[in-house]
């Protein structure tokens, strides 16, 4: 549901959903207290806005705005270690009798590697796609890295960014074992996908199709997008050592997001611009989560240099 029409749906039609309703009904509870000669505590008050603040963010789906878990794990600097770590309770979770097998599958579904490079960031993702794959068989559990695109683009509605970013997958996958390929695939699917969260972003600012899951497959396609400048920096090792295009694009990213978070409190306060509404809004916005992910760009845009240089090997052995 677009935020245009979400906001007055929440505010006239949705009962005991109603934003303006439960502000009216702190309201005259306030009014009342007065005439009866009492008044609401600061902190009474400011539990009251709270659950209106939390009744808000779910209606909104606001929750739901977060970077994928998968994403988020391979996007740090301790990316080797998590992958290591997965291969590890893939080989070793069990009988160790199996190990010796299991490693031989592994090795199948890397297409005959005991050897991985530059696996770490984007390039440790890729390899947890193949240990999904081989948990799944033994029936281990597995990292869900097979499944974030379905977590992400549950609801169908960025389809470009989302086939786009399959495709890049699936051809990391398929050139696993020669660098200049991916680094190819990487210069050629980026600049589209690049283009395609630009229509998507300026869906939501400019024509005003405000939703909170385009903005969730948003801010998830550009923090892909940025993971796939920062691999191709070190792919061209030489060429770009620091980053700087990856600089740039979360700095840029960082930009809309912003606009885009204060595109939706516009959207809102055109619909209640009463003190009571903002004071709403603003603790709304301010939960741990939401801020999270506001700042995800910039915490991730200091981080770049060193994730850059990061290099490691994925190595199979029993």
């Amino acid at each position: 549901m677009e935020c245009r029409d979400l906001m007055e749906d929440l505010l006239s039609t949705s009962g005991s959903c109603s934003l303006t309703s439960e502000i009216h009904h702190t309201e005259a509870d306030v009014a009342t207290k007065q005439e009866m000669g009492q008044t609401l505590s600061p902190e009474q008050e400011e539990m009251a806005f709270e659950g209106i603040a939390d009744m808000l963010s779910n209606v909104l789906q606001l929750d739901e705005l977060k970077i994928d878990s998968s994403l988020q794990r391979f996007s740090g600097l301790n990316s080797a270690e998590e992958l290591n770590n997965y291969r590890d309770h893939v080989l070793y979770s069990g009988e160790l009798n199996q190990v010796a097998s299991i490693v031989r599958e592994v090795g199948n579904v890397l297409g005959g590697l005991s050897k991985v490079p530059h696996a770490v960031g984007l390039g440790a993702l890729i390899i947890s796609l193949a240990l999904d794959v081989v948990a799944k068989s033994l029936n281990k559990e597995t990292m869900g890295t097979a499944e974030m695109l379905e977590r992400v683009f549950a609801q169908e509605k960025a389809k470009e960014v989302r086939d786009l970013m399959h495709e890049y997958l699936k051809r990391m996958q398929i050139n696993l074992r020669d660098p200049q390929l991916q680094l190819s695939d990487t210069r050629l699917i980026e600049i589209a996908l690049s283009a395609q969260l630009t229509r998507l972003k300026n869906s939501m600012l400019i024509d005003e199709h405000m939703d909170t899951q385009f903005l969730k497959q948003w801010v998830n396609g550009a923090a892909f997008h940025t993971q796939m400048l920062i691999h191709q920096a070190r792919l061209e090792s030489a060429g770009e050592p620091d980053g700087s295009r990856a600089v740039r694009a979360a700095g840029i990213y960082q930009q809309d997001m912003n606009r885009l978070m204060e595109k939706i409190k516009t959207l809102m306060r055109n619909r209640d611009d009463s003190q009571n509404a903002n004071k709403i809004i603003e603790i709304l916005f301010s939960k741990p989560q939401i801020t999270w992910t506001r700042d995800y760009f910039s915490k991730l845009q200091a981080n770049i240099p060193a994730l850059v240089r990061q290099n490691a090997d994925f190595v199979i052995k029993t």
